[in-house]
């Protein structure tokens, strides 16, 4: 099995972190599995603002232009490793292969862990837009406001190599998500899963804490399984309804998208 996992950051440039991904991946995946950890070509790490979540999502080499050359490459299915879900209902609509994006598949599995959850994001406004992710959802009353840990990108890879600081806001904030009626807490980051994982925080006042990473993951091989062995697809009809190749091949054309990857990975 083959698994693309898309990240919405210029990964190829953050060295501990794609370390500590692949290092985790490696523990969790099925022995037949190969994951390429892919990035964007380019772009800023300031993801707390939406236009740049657009931008690394839609410009040429960016998260969309990526999962269609997964598909083209022969991947079996593409996990997005962004708690925005960056171009993931877009990429459904152009792609054949399962793709599933880490918010949305953390959100719903925490709905079989708990009735009520909630998450940290590392900042406020990414905060905000989980908020409204899990009414996009359908999942309002299932969900507690998500709280932040109050900093940027840059401030989150810098505790790879000291983690005390924001290990401990995270600490603290699930516990008044917890006290908030919050059963599961996600770390709602791909980069923070990462470092919350590696410290091995599991539970906060009897709070589950989900390693969101590794689910994604598993998801993506059972649904790539079910691909393959039943033909499972997505729905046809309406929201992913799919253009004719032609047209995407045109679109790809106008909107300069690159046919291969870039040896940047």
């Amino acid at each position: 099995m083959k698994i693309w996992w898309q990240s919405s950051t210029p990964i190829h440039r953050l060295h501990d972190y794609r370390n500590a991904l692949v290092a985790h991946l490696d523990s969790v995946k099925r022995s037949d599995t190969q994951i390429r950890v892919s990035g964007v070509d380019e772009g800023s790490m300031d993801l707390h603002y939406n236009a740049v979540v657009a931008m690394n999502s839609f410009a040429p080499g960016g998260v969309l232009n990526k999962i269609i050359q997964a598909a083209q490459e022969g991947y079996d299915a593409v996990a997005i490793g962004c708690f925005l879900d960056p171009a993931m209902q877009e990429a459904r609509e152009v792609v054949a292969i399962p793709v599933f994006g880490l918010g949305e598949t953390s959100m719903l599995a925490a709905c079989m862990y708990g009735h009520k959850f909630s998450g940290v994001a590392f900042h406020e406004k990414q905060a905000q837009y989980y908020d409204r992710k899990a009414f996009e959802y359908g999942l309002s009353s299932r969900h507690v406001p998500f709280g932040s840990l109050g900093i940027d990108f840059r401030e989150v890879q810098n505790a790879f190599a000291n983690p005390a600081q924001m290990t401990e806001t995270f600490v603290r904030e699930a516990k008044r998500l917890a006290a908030e009626g919050a059963e599961v807490i996600l770390a709602a980051c791909a980069t923070v899963n990462a470092i919350i994982r590696r410290e091995k925080i599991q539970n906060v006042d009897g709070a589950l804490v989900l390693d969101c990473n590794a689910v994604l993951l598993k998801v993506t091989e059972g649904m790539a399984d079910l691909s393959e062995t039943v033909g499972l697809r997505h729905s046809q009809r309406l929201l992913y309804q799919r253009p004719q190749r032609e047209s995407l091949q045109d679109w790809m054309r106008i909107y300069n998208f690159r046919a291969a990857p870039k040896k940047v990975d």
